[in-house]
Parts: C-alpha cells; sequence; structure tokens
C-alpha cells in the first residue's frame, strides 16, 4: 500500500513537472529568474499541485492576499486567489522582481543563490527546512535541465 502512494506522489509530481516546464521555460526568458528554482518551489508550495489552494485558488506558491471568495462562496482564505494557474506562476515572478535582491541575480540561473536571497528576504516561515524541500525536489527531479534547455534555444 505503501509503495502505491508513493508510486502514485511520484507520478503526480512528474505530471506537474511536464505540465508546466515551458510556462517556467517562458517565465525564465522573461525575467531572468531560473527555471528550476520557480518549478522546485512550486512542487514544494502546491504539494504538486494538489493543495487546497491550488485546487481552489489557483495558488501554487503560497501568496498572501485578500480576495473576495468569502462573499462569492464563503471560502475565507488569507490566501490570494488567481484566474489561472499560469497567473499565479506569472505572479510569484512579479513578486520576486520587487525584491531588493533581484537586480543583483536576475539572470543568474544558480538556484541556490536565489534560494539563499529568498530565504534571508523572509519568504519562508523556515527557511532552512524548506531551502532543503526545494533543493531536493531542484535535484530529484533534474529541474536544473530546463535551465540547460533555456541556455541552449538562445
Amino acid at each position: 500500500m505503501l509503495t502505491a502512494t508513493i508510486i502514485r506522489a511520484q507520478q503526480v509530481t512528474d505530471d506537474y513537472i511536464i505540465k508546466y516546464s515551458d510556462l517556467c521555460r517562458h517565465l525564465s526568458d522573461s525575467f531572468g529568474i531560473p527555471a528550476d528554482l520557480i518549478l522546485g518551489v512550486a512542487i514544494i508550495e502546491s504539494a504538486a499541485g494538489t493543495s487546497r489552494n491550488a485546487k481552489v485558488l489557483n495558488n501554487h506558491f503560497g501568496i498572501k492576499s485578500g480576495n473576495k471568495l468569502r462573499k462569492i462562496n464563503g471560502i475565507q482564505t488569507r490566501f490570494r486567489n488567481y484566474e489561472s494557474d499560469s497567473a499565479s506562476f506569472y505572479d510569484f515572478c512579479f513578486y520576486l522582481k520587487r525584491r531588493r535582491f533581484y537586480t543583483t541575480l536576475k539572470g543568474n540561473f544558480n538556484y541556490n543563490a536565489w534560494l539563499n536571497q529568498m530565504a534571508k528576504s523572509g519568504y519562508s516561515g523556515s527557511p532552512q527546512e524548506w531551502k532543503i524541500k526545494i533543493k531536493s525536489q531542484i535535484l530529484k527531479h533534474n529541474l536544473t535541465e530546463l535551465n540547460t534547455r533555456n541556455a541552449a534555444s538562445k
């Protein structure tokens, strides 16, 4: 039973990677943020698209903000609601673009440098644990290849 659950979780993550890889490459080209970082954070923050926030709010990054869901259908949440999944991915990149470290790191495709700066800026409440989780997903799923393919196509 446990093995089947692990295999299913792996398949869900693989499907998520396939679904959002092109979007992450596009955002990487547009914003100069590593595609592997974008997708790695999304996998962790949304449980590969299976979290309530991802399913109900199209929020793949845990970005907080007001919303009108309580007025619409009685859902009370502090997380931002998006019209689409891609809007959530774009907003995450806009969020990073507004951080002080962005101008220094733009075009640097070392996900560790980005993770360190994001952790220092308070992106996560548990920065060390969060960084380990993101790195684990990037390495486990060879997400660095997203950046390699991006660089090769230029």
